[in-house]
């Protein structure tokens, strides 16, 4: 991944090819809890929030450090 490229949880998520339920596995959390995090990242705790770019291989600041995502400003549709 670009270092200078933003990503929200749930496009981190898509890149990697993950459902939510594998990351809500991964994490062990129930899949309802995961999508919390998806529609607001603030509510993730730092050891979830670490998790999920281990998980997904990208880095932390990516994904949880940017107001907004650069991707989801070209076409969030597409990535939907």
């Amino acid at each position: 991944m670009q270092d200078d490229v933003l990503y929200s949880v749930k496009q981190a998520r898509l890149l990697s090819g993950l459902k939510q339920q594998d990351m809500a596995d991964r994490l062990q959390i129930h899949v309802q809890t995961y999508r919390k995090i998806e529609s607001n990242s603030e509510i993730a705790t730092i050891a979830q929030a670490v998790r999920i770019a281990e998980i997904t291989g990208i880095a932390l600041d990516q994904i949880f450090f940017g107001t907004d995502s650069t991707l989801s400003r070209i076409n969030e549709q597409e990535v939907s």
